[in-house]
């Protein structure tokens, strides 16, 4: 299979390896920011000169063959391959892949590239609880989600959310053992470990929590995530939790005084006050101006709102709870209703 992309460079697998190998114009072999654009202005002139290239030794790409291809049709290219010693040739063919599903991949190329690697996911099923509520922990090779009895409310709908995050996440660990594997930096195969799992399972809402741990995808910074999805049983889908405040996420935006000053929003004050990293000495309490906030996800107590921060800061993200008697001034109609929701 492989992807050729408008920007900087191509990229194939075998079928039997599935490992990327990257494709990149000759002139950009060492540096693919020299010409960005070499890949689109082959596709336009219906010639494609690449090299294949690998990590050396010391990190460094070396080239492992040449890639020489010409369009024979819209939808077919023929050329050769070259070992890079001028000895060893071989012919490739290839033909424009049409795409089984229609499921958006959030990958770097198209869904059709990603459709053997999401065909050779191999599952493991086990039994898992969350309070009285039973369900099924779902991994693959690279992540692990949920399925729900098949007798709840639209489980359906959530059972093919969670697999459709599931193959998402072999899409993002294919794309960083690319990334990793191309800049000859950590193990290309070492598993993500990203989690879809339960946090709070009552009658009207399921609260999902999507972590990804530490991942280093060759980048100049390592990544990881944690975000929170709360599900409407009786809806069968995902809520925009801001609807329950009055204002949305604008309710935590400032607002300009009348010197021009900016005047943080109440919710904002309250959230920063009560921030676990607010106190003497602590050197979060110095960035807290900068913090984001992401959707806020309920509790039985109240909402939770989880903070970020600029990667140098990433030790101050945590999390905010606000109990419904705190909030009862900030939430909108359908936030004071899913708050009943709650309440005794």
């Amino acid at each position: 299979m492989v992807c050729f992309s408008e920007y900087r460079q191509a990229q194939y697998y075998y079928l039997r390896h599935r490992q990327n190998i990257p494709l990149m114009a000759p002139q950009a072999a060492n540096d693919p920011g020299d010409n960005p654009q070499a890949i689109a202005q082959a596709w336009q002139a219906g010639e494609y000169r690449l090299d294949e290239t690998v990590p050396g030794p010391n990190g460094e790409n070396r080239i492992s063959g040449r890639w020489l291809l010409k369009s024979t049709s819209a939808t077919q290219i023929a050329g050769t391959w070259t070992a890079p010693d001028q000895g060893k040739t071989l012919p490739i063919s290839l033909r424009k892949a049409t795409p089984v599903g229609a499921r958006e991949t959030g990958g770097d190329c198209e869904v059709a590239f990603y459709e053997p690697i999401l065909a050779a996911m191999r599952l493991k099923r086990e039994s898992a609880h969350i309070g009285g509520q039973t369900y099924q922990a779902v991994t693959s090779e690279e992540a692990t989600t949920l399925q729900v009895a098949a007798d709840l409310p639209h489980a359906k709908a959530l059972n093919q959310f969670a697999m459709q995050w599931l193959r998402n996440q072999s899409v993002l660990a294919y794309d960083c053992s690319a990334g990793r594997g191309a800049r000859g930096f950590g193990n290309a195969s070492e598993p993500i470990g990203s989690t879809l799992a339960p946090v709070l399972w009552t009658d009207a809402y399921l609260v999902l929590q999507d972590s990804m741990p530490e991942i280093f995808c060759g980048g100049a910074h390592g990544s990881s995530s944690l975000s929170y999805i709360t599900w409407s049983w009786p809806q069968g889908r995902a809520v925009d939790t801001w609807a329950w405040l009055q204002g949305g996420e604008k309710s935590l935006i400032a607002h300009p005084s009348k010197s021009g000053q900016p005047i943080a929003s109440g919710l904002m004050r309250l959230i920063t006050r009560l921030h676990p990293r607010n106190t003497e000495g602590d050197e979060c309490r110095e960035v807290l101006n900068l913090m984001s906030v992401q959707p806020p996800y309920p509790s039985a107590q109240g909402l939770v709102f989880t903070t970020d921060f600029f990667h140098a800061m990433r030790a101050c993200n945590d999390e905010v709870p606000l109990g419904w008697k705190q909030l009862w001034p900030y939430l909108s109609t359908e936030g004071r209703a899913a708050a009943r929701q709650f309440q005794p």
